[in-house]
């Protein structure tokens, strides 16, 4: 397949700049921006010699919005390049730069370490490039071990796995192995290095959204930095709410005032909370008096993107942006001025809640943005009888990633434990061990699955563990052709794929005329199929690929 390209351009101001909420008034312009193409997927190409309609890999033209505030920012997503067969190295370390391959000993302890499987890129660690430095020295073993990010939540396992196999040659003494770190760009693609933003050396960032308000999205959201900076990770997060503002209350950060870096007076201080960074419009001189928040829209985006910008962050791991709910100006501001590698989806069971969260869906496709985890929050509750209740009835989030292929959802309950937390500015993530018995234990675990899933989603993201298959249609033979990078060719009939469709409106009855008018990416993990007869369907590449039941 081929695809277009066309180019975009912006051009942003790069003078020096004080950040405007330590001065007395600020003004923001953004400078026009070209986007080519369709924002959500690629357009269809119907080629004549071989009467084939392709819906080819997703390709989103670079582009830039600028602020004439001395603050240049680039977001750059990469495009997916059609017909490029070529699989990136994957895994979650970079390529080995000094692996001793000579000598009996050294290809014996990689033989043992090839049994080592990587469980979300089902390859070995040798073959993936996490082995480096290695060398042997009278019996002692000593490798390094390189992960794209201290947060893994494997890295303990792999490290005992290691160790053990090595040991079972008989000549070893000792095995001494280093875990480090080493960052590659996950979904949204290499950020560029700018001098005059906080965020350079922010490794990923990670959208936590809602459609919908009163879902509890800020309690995922606080939770989740917390639980990734207990796995290891250097976190921080960002409260993009302007009008309602939840870390202020949710975190208690004793005296908590905004001020200038003592590291850099151009910057704003983030606040400090268990060693996990924090900045909110909430911790403002003018949050912290009680005066309310009335702003109409621009100047809404423009304190965002100062708060955002602005602030002295550093070196993080993660940076987990709490996004308002809705899908208005800010979240479209922020993903055009920040490069996301991911979005975390917040609903609840309610059917109402569900149809909002496909309008959230549908925004970050649009913006190319990668979902990596489903929530259900409050979804259930134990009775002390032994009965599980689902006071909102049962949830649509396995529903959801049926119909779009996102990552299955992690279910949370309800327990008043989680709102006390909440409530008195001690995260939930972080109580203590003593109180732990009193902790419910799903709701513990919910965290910490979602901490891992987000993680080792990113990371895969990162090391190209993701290529959406070629989905066209052959007018010859009146079927859907699907090709994986990797694996068999599958075909699929109209009749078949119909039989499969999930959509909410049940398929008319297929005919000998039925067919595709488009076939659209959606997302990452879905493609849409506009049938000639109107009806729409939306089938996850897991279940093209997987073939006819």
């Amino acid at each position: 397949s081929s695809s277009s390209s066309s180019s975009s351009s912006c051009k942003a101001s790069t003078h020096h700049s004080t950040s405007p909420l330590l001065q007395s008034s600020s003004t923001t312009t953004p400078s026009t921006f070209t986007l080519s193409g369709h924002a959500g997927g690629s357009a269809l190409k119907r080629s004549d010699s071989s009467s084939r309609l392709k819906c080819q890999r997703k390709s989103v033209r670079p582009y830039a919005f600028g602020m004439n505030m001395g603050l240049p920012t680039n977001l750059s997503h990469p495009a997916a390049q059609h017909g490029r067969r070529q699989v990136p190295l994957s895994g979650m370390c970079q390529p080995a730069r000094s692996l001793h391959t000579g000598g009996e000993q050294e290809q014996q302890v990689l033989e043992q370490l090839k049994n080592v499987i990587d469980p979300d890129l089902h390859q070995d660690i040798v073959s993936l490039g996490f082995v480096q430095n290695l060398t042997i020295r009278e019996g002692v073993v000593s490798f390094d071990l390189v992960l794209t990010t201290p947060a893994c939540p494997v890295k303990d396992k792999f490290k005992k796995d290691c160790t053990d196999l090595i040991k079972q040659l008989p000549w070893v003494k000792d095995v001494k192995l280093t875990l480090s770190s080493q960052h590659r760009p996950a979904g949204g693609g290499q950020k560029v290095e700018n001098s005059q933003t906080g965020l350079k050396d922010v490794k990923r960032i990670i959208a936590v959204s809602s459609a919908k308000g009163g879902v509890g999205k800020s309690t995922v959201a606080v939770n989740l930095a917390f639980s990734i900076a207990k796995l290891g990770g250097k976190v921080g997060i960002f409260d993009a709410d302007i009008y309602g503002p939840s870390l202020p209350t949710m975190v208690g950060v004793e005296n908590p005032r905004v001020v200038r870096s003592q590291t850099n007076e151009e910057r704003i201080a983030p606040l400090h909370y268990q060693d996990v960074k924090l900045m909110s419009y909430g911790f403002t001189a003018k949050a912290r008096g009680g005066q309310a928040s009335i702003m109409r829209g621009p100047m809404v985006a423009s304190t965002v993107h100062q708060l955002l910008a602005f602030t002295d962050w550093g070196e993080l791991d993660y940076l987990v942006l709490d996004f308002p709910p809705g899908t208005g100006d800010i979240q479209l501001t922020i993903c055009q001025q920040v490069n996301i590698d991911g979005a975390v989806i917040v609903t609840t069971p309610q059917k109402l809640s569900f149809v909002d969260v496909v309008r959230g869906i549908e925004m970050f496709d649009t913006l190319n943005v990668p979902i990596v985890a489903l929530v259900e929050n409050m979804s259930y509750f134990d009775c002390s009888c032994g009965t599980r209740h689902f006071p909102f009835g049962e949830g649509h989030s396995q529903k959801i990633s049926d119909q779009y292929g996102t990552p299955s959802a992690v279910v949370l309950p309800i327990h008043s434990s989680l709102s006390a937390s909440s409530d008195s500015g001690t995260p939930f993530a972080m109580r203590g061990d003593e109180e732990k018995d009193a902790t419910p234990t799903a709701l513990r675990e919910g965290f910490e699955m979602l901490a891992s899933n987000v993680v080792q989603e990113l990371s895969r993201l990162g090391a190209g563990g993701f290529e959406a298959p070629i989905v066209e249609f052959e007018e010859t033979s009146r079927k859907f052709i699907v090709r994986p990078l990797q694996g068999e060719v599958v075909e699929w009939t109209c009749e078949q794929l119909r039989e499969r469709c999930q959509a909410a409106k049940s398929p008319p009855p297929c005919t000998k005329s039925t067919g595709p008018k488009a076939i659209t990416p959606k997302g990452r993990y879905a493609v849409e199929i506009q049938w000639n007869d109107q009806h729409v369907s939306i089938f996850p590449y897991k279940v093209l690929k997987a073939g006819p039941q």
